[in-house]
C-alpha cells in the first residue's frame, strides 16, 4: 500500500482527475485525454444516444467523420452513387479495412459543442453501465462540467453566467421593485435588449419575482412549537424569490404531519454558480450553508427541501464542496420535500385531504429527483391523497439556465416536446412537478400552470383545489 507523503493527499483513488481538488482536475492536457477515453467508451456503447442534445450531437459527428461507415454499413460509393453491397462483390476485393478510431477524427469545435449542449440533467449517469465503481469509471456529465470549470478558469467567467449565478443579490434587489420588474420581463423592447446584450431568450417565459420574499414572511409570522420532529427547511432561490408559495404550503404541510419547523438562515445552494464556471463561488455559499444549517443537523433534525436541484446539489456535491465530517452531515441529513412529507403520510402522522380534491394529475418528474433514485415520492404522494396520477417521465429541457439561453432555447423547446405530449394526452385537471422550472417550460409548451406536489395538497386541504386549465380556457 502506498501511503501519501505528510503534508499532501493521495490522489491514487482518483485516476481520471475528477475530483476538484485534485490538481489533475485543472490540467487542459489531461482533461483532452479524458474527453477522447470517454467519447471512445460512449460511442461504442451509445446507450444514451436519445438522452440529450450532447450525445445526438457526439454520436452524429463521428458517422460524419468516419471514412468507412459506408463500408461498415455494408455500401459503397461508386462514381459518387450508392450502391448495396450484393452488387458490389468485385468492389469488396480491393475495400482496405481501416482500424483508425473515428473518435480521433473529432475537432475542438466539435468537442466543444457536446460540452457546450450538456445541461446537466444527468440521467445518462444511471443509465450508464460504466459509471463509478467500474473500472471505466465514466461520469459524463462530471465530465462536461469539467471542461466548462475549466474554461472559465483560462477565459474568465462570462457576464451572462455571473447574471445568472447571482441568484441572491439580483432577487433581493427584484423582489423590492417587483412590479416593474415583471412588467419590464413582458416588454417586447426590453426582451429584445437581454437577448442581445445578455443572451436571455426574448421569447423564454420567466419566473415573475414575488413582492414578499419567503423569507420575510417567515420573520414576520407567529412561531407554531409543539411538533414532535423536527425539521429545517432549505426553502431554495426559486421559492424564496419567485414563489413563496411553494415555502409556505410546505410549512402548512409539515406542521400538519406533526413537524416543529425551522427555516435557518441559508443561501443560494451554489449549483447557478456551478453551472456558470464559477466553482469558488459555489464552495463559498457551500461553506456557508453548511456552517447555518448543520446546528439544526446536530439538534436531530431533517434538511427538506421543494427544489430537486437544490437537493441533489446539497446531497452529492457538499460533501466534496466543503470537504470533512460536517460537510457530509448536512448532505446526509437532506431529503426531498415530497419524499419526506410521503414518509410521514405512511407513518400516519399525516390525515388525508377531502376525497376528490386532488383530482386528475399529470405529473412531470424532474430529471435531478430521477438521478437520486429515491423513486416517483411525488407521484406517490398525490396518489396517497387520492388524485388520479400520470405519470410523465420524460426530460423537459429546461435545466435550470440552460434552457434560458438565447443559443439553447430553440433545443431547449425541442427536447421538451415529448413531455408536453404527454401531459396534454392525460387530459389533467392539475399538472404538477418538484421543479418550478420545468413547471415554467412545461407552461411554455401547453399554457397550463404547474404546481409543487405539497403545493397542490396544501390546497386540498384547504378546500380550495388547484386547476391548471389551458391559457384561455
Amino acid at each position: 500500500m502506498r501511503l501519501p507523503i505528510a503534508g499532501q493527499q493521495d490522489w491514487s483513488a482518483d485516476p481520471h482527475g475528477m475530483a476538484y481538488d485534485n490538481p489533475q482536475f485543472w490540467d487542459g492536457a489531461h482533461l483532452e485525454s479524458e474527453l477522447h477515453r470517454v467519447f471512445e467508451i460512449c460511442n461504442g456503447c451509445r446507450l444514451c444516444f436519445n438522452l440529450c442534445p450532447s450525445f445526438d450531437v457526439l454520436f452524429r459527428r463521428i458517422d460524419e467523420l468516419d471514412p468507412h461507415r459506408e463500408e461498415a454499413e455494408g455500401k459503397h460509393i461508386e462514381g459518387g452513387k450508392i450502391i448495396e453491397e450484393h452488387e458490389a462483390a468485385e468492389l469488396l476485393k480491393h475495400v482496405t479495412v481501416s482500424t483508425e478510431n473515428p473518435v480521433n477524427l473529432l475537432h475542438d469545435e466539435d468537442k466543444h459543442r457536446v460540452v457546450e449542449l450538456c445541461y446537466e440533467c444527468k440521467l445518462c449517469f444511471p443509465k450508464c453501465p460504466y459509471v463509478p465503481p467500474h473500472e471505466f469509471a465514466v461520469d459524463f456529465p462530471k465530465l462536461m462540467l469539467r471542461a466548462k470549470l475549466i474554461g472559465a478558469k483560462e477565459e474568465g467567467i462570462a457576464p451572462r453566467e455571473r447574471f445568472l449565478g447571482a441568484t441572491d443579490l439580483v432577487g433581493s434587489v427584484m423582489t423590492r421593485v417587483a412590479p416593474l420588474a415583471n412588467a419590464a420581463a413582458h416588454n417586447a423592447f426590453n426582451r429584445m435588449l437581454m437577448d442581445r446584450t445578455i443572451g436571455i431568450a426574448k421569447d423564454r417565459q420567466l419566473p415573475a419575482y414575488a413582492e414578499e420574499t419567503f423569507a420575510t414572511w417567515w420573520s414576520r409570522r407567529a412561531p407554531v412549537a409543539g411538533g414532535e420532529t423536527p425539521v429545517a427547511l432549505f426553502a431554495t432561490c426559486y421559492v424564496n424569490y419567485n414563489d413563496p408559495t411553494i415555502g409556505k404550503a410546505a410549512v402548512d404541510v409539515l406542521e400538519k404531519a406533526g413537524c416543529e419547523v425551522e427555516y435557518p438562515e441559508q443561501v443560494c445552494c451554489g449549483m447557478p454558480k456551478m453551472d456558470g464556471g464559477d466553482l469558488e463561488g459555489a464552495r463559498k455559499l457551500a461553506r456557508r450553508n453548511v456552517e447555518t444549517l448543520l446546528p439544526a443537523v446536530r439538534a436531530g433534525g431533517k434538511i427538506v427541501t421543494p427544489g430537486p436541484s437544490c437537493t441533489l446539489m446539497l446531497r452529492t456535491e457538499y460533501p466534496e464542496l466543503v470537504p470533512g465530517p460536517e460537510g457530509r452531515e448536512v448532505a446526509d441529513a437532506v431529503m426531498d420535500l415530497s419524499d419526506f412529507v410521503l414518509q410521514q403520510a405512511r407513518a400516519k402522522k399525516l390525515p388525508k385531504p377531502p376525497a376528490g380534491a386532488v383530482g386528475k394529475v399529470a405529473y412531470h418528474v424532474a430529471c435531478h429527483n430521477r438521478v437520486q433514485n429515491f423513486g416517483y415520492r411525488g407521484r406517490d404522494l398525490l396518489k396517497w391523497a387520492g388524485g388520479d396520477v400520470t405519470l410523465v417521465d420524460r426530460c423537459c429541457g429546461m435545466d435550470g439556465t440552460w434552457g434560458m439561453k438565447s443559443e439553447f432555447f430553440a433545443d431547449s423547446l425541442k427536447v421538451a416536446e415529448g413531455a408536453a405530449r404527454r401531459v396534454e394526452s392525460a387530459e389533467p385537471e392539475v399538472v404538477s412537478s418538484d421543479c418550478p422550472l420545468a413547471g415554467l417550460q412545461l407552461k411554455q409548451k401547453t399554457g397550463r400552470t404547474s404546481y409543487h406536489p405539497v403545493r397542490i395538497l396544501s390546497a386540498a386541504y384547504g378546500g380550495e383545489p388547484l386547476r391548471s386549465p389551458r391559457k384561455g380556457t
